[in-house]
Formats: C-alpha cells, structure tokens, sequence
C-alpha cells in the first residue's frame, strides 16, 4: 500500500497549475495521476450505473406498492364482477396497476420515508465531481510538498489515504470513500 496524497479541483485551470506546481518541486509522471471524478450518483461503479445498487429514498416502495396492488386488484374484482367475467379481470388488472402505483406514490411521498441505508449512511460526506490529482508520496518528505502545490492553487477536499498505486495511477481508488482530510 502506498501513501497518496489527493486534492479535488473545480476549475481546470487550476489543476493545470498544480500539475505543473507539482513538476517543479520534482514529482515524476509516475508519481502523479490526474483525473476526472464525476458527482455522487453518476461515477458507474456498478453494471447498471451509479455508485450504490439501492437509492435510500425508495426504501420499503417495494412493499407499498404489492399492498397497493393487491387492494386496486380487488377493488377492481368487485367492480369488474358487477358487468361480466371479461371485464372483472380486465378491471383486476387496472386497479392492480393503479394500485402499485399508489402504493409506490404513497412510499415515496409518505410520512416513513427514511433517508439513510447502510449504502447512505448518515455521516458520511460526499464529496462533489471536478478534476481530482493524486499525488503517491511514498518519498520522504514529499507530502508536506504535494499538500502545498495542492492548496496553493486552490484544491478542494484536500487529503491523505492509502492505496494502491501502480504504474503511475491510483488503481483502487473509489470516489464514495472520503479522504482523511490533511
């Protein structure tokens, strides 16, 4: 595990500076990776994209929607009984769908609605998308150094962590994990 050192930028111009900041005070290519970091929610860290596989707003939709289904289906049986078999079902089936989508309303919308999963936990910051520089400063006294460049030309989120750093890049870099800020 390598010592890295990585600091979020919201102008380029800035990055570009800090790149270059980071030359002069002798960093090598292989010691620096700059790159992009989208915003929380779109960095397609799973197959189907976004960061988590469950969003902590829709928790228990599921549920409401299959009661909502349920209830719609039978409400539409008794109406639908009244006018003939075909229409009984055709009718199921439309209060089934209108109900699911009432239940999921009703989720989404209602008074249980939770905000944090283990997936979102509560304290945990996200940081915001920009250009990101990463700095391995396995070379002593190099930290202080990259810490520098990085401040001087106005880095945002500014912070140390471990990682594994090969062939000029940070390889197990993950943009839901904050850094332990310097």
């Amino acid at each position: 595990m390598s010592r890295i050192v990585a600091g979020r930028f919201d102008r380029s111009v800035d990055a570009d500076a800090a790149l270059d900041a980071l030359k002069r005070e002798g960093f090598t290519r292989a010691e620096v990776d700059a790159f992009y970091v989208g915003p929380p929610g779109q960095n397609a860290r799973t197959p189907i994209g976004g960061d988590v596989y469950s969003d902590a707003g829709s928790a228990g939709a599921g549920r409401y929607g299959a009661i909502g289904a349920v209830i719609g289906a039978a409400a539409g049986l008794i109406v639908g009984a009244l006018v003939g078999f075909n229409e009984a079902l055709a009718a199921c089936g439309i209060g089934a769908l209108v109900g699911a989508f009432a239940g999921v309303m009703y989720s989404l919308h209602g008074p249980s609605r939770r905000e944090h999963t283990p997936e979102h936990p509560a304290d945990r910051a996200e940081s915001r998308g920009g250009r990101m520089i990463a700095i391995c400063v396995d070379r002593a006294g190099t930290e202080v150094l990259a810490v520098n460049a990085l401040r001087m030309n106005n880095a945002r989120d500014v912070g140390r962590t471990e990682g594994d750093w090969r062939d000029g890049s940070w390889r197990d870099f993950d943009p839901r994990t904050p850094l332990a800020t310097v």
